[in-house]
């Protein structure tokens, strides 16, 4: 089974001002999206910064220093119920898109002591640039991939919708049923973006539920 294993990406360590100067880049088929950026092409990142903010949808406002962003989660909710806002904490999570604007999608949060804020400014001072800024593209324009379908089909949202609302046995469908069956190439950035538009919700970890 070890071997089976799909392992995870490597969490890049990176300012939030790399993450917002970025170009967001989705993938079609099994590739994973990236954030392209002056340091590299990150899909998985690692940040230190202060909770600036909190609300009631599992989201929180990061702020390093170099700017601000915000983060969401979607999975092990309750990872945020001692974070507070003042809290200096560890970030493991995916850049997302939404509006042109960078998000995170939280997989791990932590808090950590004021000393690791010295340790990661050395960490992030090694780094170095393999594209200069001025050579990302211009226009941060994100192209979605396709997904073709004929006339008698349902769309890709529609699908979704719909085997939402037949996996749903009362605590909501779960999401990887819903990518398994629905095979749509881009389902987690179409499902994220459907949860940012309030067309569905997360029942509880793992699963979802229509309004």
């Amino acid at each position: 089974m070890a071997e089976q294993e799909i392992k995870r990406q490597t969490a890049y360590k990176c300012t939030i001002a790399t993450l917002n100067k970025g170009v967001f880049v989705k993938k079609q088929g099994w590739e994973s999206n990236y954030l392209m950026t002056e340091y590299g092409d990150f899909s998985r990142v690692n940040i230190i910064a202060v909770v600036v903010g909190k609300d009631d949808n599992n989201s929180i406002i990061l702020d390093d220093g170099t700017g601000q962003i915000n983060g969401k989660l979607f999975e092990r909710v309750e990872q945020l119920d001692s974070i507070i806002v003042g809290s200096l904490v560890l970030i493991i999570g995916r850049p997302r898109e939404f509006n042109n604007k960078i998000y995170l999608t939280i997989e791990i949060v932590k808090s950590v002591t004021p000393g690791w804020i010295a340790y990661r400014k050395k960490e992030l001072t090694l780094l170095k640039r393999i594209r200069e800024s001025e050579d990302l593209p211009k226009e941060k324009k994100t192209l979605e991939p396709e997904i073709i379908e004929s006339s008698g089909t349902l769309s890709s949202k529609e699908k979704i919708t719909k085997l939402i609302k037949d996996l749903d046995r009362g605590d909501g469908a779960s999401i990887d049923d819903v990518m398994r069956l629905s095979r749509v190439v881009n389902g987690e950035e179409l499902i994220s973006d459907m949860m940012m538009r309030g067309e569905i919700y997360e029942s509880k970890a793992g699963h979802i539920k229509t309004m």
